[in-house]
């Protein structure tokens, strides 16, 4: 299945299979392409008609046409054969050697510190990140951090489904070499985009995904939330394993863990890009040592800023676990 606008299918037909359907993962990639697309608090929505019979729209999104197999070829040159963790170079054990990073971002801060060595070394001069909105309380909104600074106040996982390939374009007018971080259902699309249009791909400069179990509803946990506490003094949430914590002005509120499974959106339960399995970096969790990450090496190009940044000595790994 190659990929180029041959389906003739365009933003009603995306309207009708996709949005309506309930099968958008909201991830923003046709936000950034089409004035007629509109999000609110992560909904999407065709706000008028556009007119065209087919368009970009339709061929990048990652609900409407998947390919993994001829995704993987065309990103690594090469067959999918590990159906478990994609493809991949290597696995370890990864940490920010920055204490000031480590106390901000999430679990061991591998992202939000390779992205700051990257920055500070030129090898990127911005970076689409997700931060959170100014008007509504937990709400996240993609950011373009082209600083040290900017880079830091976007860490931590938001865990609802913040569509930051809004920002693709605008953010490609501004960058050169541009990183994108986000989760499979994003990635997905912003490889087929990147076919699409090959110019794309000599302006990212660098992809790092995220492991990505399933997204909450924006609108659901609010509500559900809304009926416990203030969410207006919540800061944050993180999901550890089997549990719910919600970090306020007066500290942190564990919640029951069973009814947040229930307010995920029904689209995720289609994917089974865990683990961000086209990106150049795959960063998640690791449930041997809770302020470390697990990093997965999938390109030249990732396998390449890991071991500059470890040579210096912004970032340091170990060894996966034997058997892990």
């Amino acid at each position: 299945m190659a990929y180029s606008l041959s389906l003739h299918k365009g933003p009603a037909e995306l309207e009708l299979e996709i949005l309506k359907a309930g099968l958008c993962a909201g991830c923003g990639a046709c936000l950034g392409l089409c004035p007629y697309f509109h999000v609110r608090k992560e909904k999407v929505v065709l706000f008028e008609p556009c007119g065209k019979t087919e368009g970009r729209c339709y061929e990048i999104c990652p609900r409407a046409k998947l390919d993994l197999e001829d995704l993987n070829q065309k990103v690594f040159g090469k067959p999918r054969e590990d159906f478990v963790l994609g493809t991949h170079q290597a696995i370890y054990l990864a940490q920010s050697a920055s204490k000031s990073i480590r106390g901000k971002a999430q679990y061991g801060g591998a992202v939000t510190g390779l992205l700051s060595y990257a920055l500070d070394k030129k090898i990127i001069d911005g970076a689409i990140l997700t931060g959170y909105s100014s008007d509504y309380s937990l709400l996240p909104e993609p950011v373009l951090a082209t600083t040290r600074e900017q880079i830091l106040a976007c860490a931590s996982s938001k865990y609802t489904s913040a569509p930051s390939l809004k920002i693709l374009d605008s953010s490609l007018k501004q960058c050169k070499k541009l990183a994108v971080v986000g989760r499979g259902c994003q990635v997905e699309a912003l490889r087929k985009r990147m076919i699409v249009e090959p110019w794309i791909s000599e302006r990212v400069a660098l992809v790092i995904g995220l492991f990505c179990m399933w997204a909450l509803d924006y609108r659901k946990i609010y509500s559900h939330l809304a009926g416990q506490m203030d969410v207006k003094t919540a800061k944050k949430f993180d999901i550890p394993y089997n549990r719910f914590v919600v970090y306020t002005e007066r500290g942190k509120k564990e919640l029951d863990f069973e009814p947040i499974k229930g307010l995920r959106r029904a689209t995720c339960d289609l994917c089974y890009d865990f683990t961000s399995e086209l990106a150049d970096l795959s960063v998640g969790s690791t449930e041997w040592k809770d302020d470390w990450n697990t990093l997965i090496v999938r390109t030249d190009r990732g396998k390449k800023l890991v071991e500059k940044a470890k040579s210096g000595r912004a970032l340091k790994l170990e060894e996966f676990p034997p058997g892990a």
